[in-house]
């Protein structure tokens, strides 16, 4: 679980820090980001996808080659190189990219990001810091046989990594020398990455201290979703009883996991029945192919007192996208980590709200939402998972939880959505009256 973030020339965030713990340190398992439009809830929630992107780097430029290398003639000629790189070089991006999306404009001062967080009541920091093209500082502490240590701390004059953390000297050599040759243009997490899905097990569990593994296995499944482009970015916790993302709605399977199919068949069945008055069955329509089946989600819907049967594609945008968001409700209550942008956009205020009163009591990983669903603030959950954005007249930016700014403590008979939207925590919008008739007139000169 995340315990703080701290943010330094990220996109519209110059200087930010946000503080995820409640009390004795520990991380709160619901935080919901408010703010007016612009404020920087987006950019937020995108720095995890930042984090995610740039602890991949190594594994998607080793992928990216396979994948040139392999390319059949018969395909080259259909899809000329050039091309089909640019197309999956849209999920796939380099370290010098991920910095050009990611660092605030015109900044002359490096990108710093550092994320505190827990794993198995552990505490630990890794921090990353960019020039305008490259990495130029790494660093990861954690704990090491109950104390806290520096696993390694990089920069582009020095490598240093915790000989204690890697078992074998030789492994150490190794890892050492592919960061001389790698750094900047990848991190040093992105190499330890790539090294744990190349190599085998039984080599890594031998080789790499199991409390550095935790934290790669952490950064590496972190599920994310941000709005801006609909991206979803890592792994998350969910039995592998349950198909995942993008298999929700069609695809094909392979016969031996037909019980995959009727056991998530039947946890969407139960959630989509218990939102929705007019769906009556959520299913799948399978097709048999030989080794295969082929599959497609359905729903029976009461029309004017008729049941019809309608295929998913044909449901409302907001019915598509929680079944988009299933995953992510699932894989927090699981363990996972789950930040996602806009939770509510396209979705009825009471039915979010309905939602997040339920999932509280059982999240067991962290769920971390940008909103503006103001009916959240009358649910039934802690005040201080609530937080907003205040810009003050210099347009700096802090965000921090609503019962900071009402004295540690909110008194149970204070309407805070009614004090929230009259301005009183902030991250409400301040618009001036608009002639919308001086429009037309301008218009006619």
């Amino acid at each position: 679980m995340f315990r703080y973030i701290k943010l330094k020339n990220y996109k519209s965030l110059v200087d930010l820090e946000v503080d995820f713990t409640e009390k004795k340190d520990t991380p709160r398992k619901l935080v919901l980001i408010y703010g007016e439009n612009g404020a920087g809830k987006s950019n937020l929630a995108t720095s995890f996808f930042t984090l995610s992107e740039i602890i991949r780097t190594k594994s998607n430029k080793e992928f990216l080659d396979k994948i040139t290398e392999d390319m059949t003639t018969e395909l080259k000629e259909k899809i000329p190189l050039e091309k089909f790189i640019n197309i999956i070089k849209g999920d796939f991006k380099e370290t010098e990219s991920i910095i050009k999306e990611s660092k605030t404009i015109g900044s002359k001062d490096n990108m710093v990001l550092e994320f505190g967080f827990r794993i198995n009541d552990k505490n630990g920091v890794y921090k990353i810091e960019t020039d305008n093209e490259k990495i130029v500082y790494e660093k990861l502490d954690f704990v090491y046989n109950k104390k806290s240590a520096t696993f390694f701390e990089i920069d582009n004059n020095n490598i240093k990594i915790n000989e204690n953390i890697i078992n074998k000297k030789s492994y150490y050599n190794e890892l050492k020398d592919l960061s001389e040759k790698y750094f900047g243009k990848h991190s040093f997490m992105s190499i330890l990455n790539y090294e744990i899905s190349d190599k085998r097990k039984e080599f890594i569990n031998e080789n790499i201290n199991e409390n550095l593994l935790d934290v790669v296995e952490f950064l590496d499944s972190i599920f994310i979703q941000v709005n801006a482009n609909s991206s979803i970015r890592g792994k998350v916790g969910l039995s592998d009883n349950i198909l995942k993302i993008p298999e929700l709605k069609k695809g094909t399977i392979n016969k031996k996991e037909e019980q995959k199919l009727a056991t998530t068949e039947k946890i969407l069945n139960e959630f989509f029945t218990s939102i929705y008055s007019d769906i009556k069955k959520v299913y799948y329509k399978k097709e048999n192919q030989k080794q295969k089946i082929k599959y497609k989600l359905y729903v029976k819907k009461l029309i004017y007192n008729d049941l019809i049967e309608i295929s998913f594609d044909n449901e409302s945008t907001g019915t598509q996208k929680l079944l988009q968001l299933f995953p992510f409700l699932i894989g927090c209550v699981s363990g996972s980590i789950a930040i996602v942008d806009e939770f509510d956009s396209g979705i009825h205020d009471i039915l979010v709200k309905n939602i997040i009163e339920n999932i509280y009591t059982s999240i067991k990983g962290q769920l971390i939402l940008t909103t503006h669903n103001t009916y959240l603030l009358e649910a039934d959950l802690p005040k201080d998972s609530v937080y907003t954005f205040k810009i003050d007249s210099l347009a700096n930016k802090k965000l921090t939880p609503i019962t900071e700014l009402d004295g540690k403590r909110i008194h149970p008979n204070l309407n805070i959505r009614r004090r929230y939207l009259n301005g009183v925590y902030g991250g409400t919008p301040n618009p001036m009256s608009i002639d919308f008739d001086e429009f037309t007139e301008i218009s006619k000169e």
